[in-house]
């Protein structure tokens, strides 16, 4: 029977450039921002995707190793510490999102892209404090589909600030 990990690092390959998770949500009194210009918001979400794909290299290298039960490498702590991390990484690619103003459909697909990211966000916590790695592949099992609806949504929100999809 096939394990669900590698196909999830494959679709976290995939998704490297645009995975996010759930932060923390802004202050209703704050001030509303200026908006930015076209030029501003591509340098902003071009600056946070590649700080998360910067992270996500060293995550996933750790994530092979250790969160595969069948491997040599396995380790349940290192497993739990990768998760952490990527689910950190997500937060903060999340947050730098969350400071940008976009409208129109980029407000939308933004929108839609961190509602996806939470809910990953949500399992990489559950994994990351996972009793097995057993329950960590059946957790990791769950995210696959939300990777590829993300993944869309990354896709679209990056046409809609006119850049091209992720190499």
């Amino acid at each position: 029977m096939p394990r669900p990990l590698p196909r999830l690092l494959i679709a976290g390959s995939l998704a490297s450039a645009v995975l996010a998770a759930c932060g923390g949500s802004s202050s209703q009194t704050s001030p509303t921002p200026s908006p930015l210009s076209t030029a501003q918001i591509q340098s902003r979400y071009s600056a946070a995707a590649s700080a998360y794909n910067t992270d996500e290299t060293q995550i996933s290298i750790t994530e092979n190793a250790a969160c595969d039960a069948g491997s040599p490498t396995a380790s349940l702590t290192a497993c739990q510490t990768a998760l952490s991390n990527q689910r950190q990484a997500t937060i903060a690619f999340d947050d730098a999102l969350r400071a940008m103003t976009f409208t129109g459909a980029a407000a939308i697909d933004a929108s839609h892209l961190l509602s996806d990211d939470a809910a990953i966000e949500s399992l990489l916590k559950q994994a990351a404090t996972a009793p097995s790695l057993a329950t960590i592949a059946s957790v990791q099992a769950q995210i696959i589909p939300l990777l590829a609806t993300a993944v869309t949504a990354a896709a679209a929100l990056r046409a809609d600030i006119g850049l091209p999809a992720p190499a």
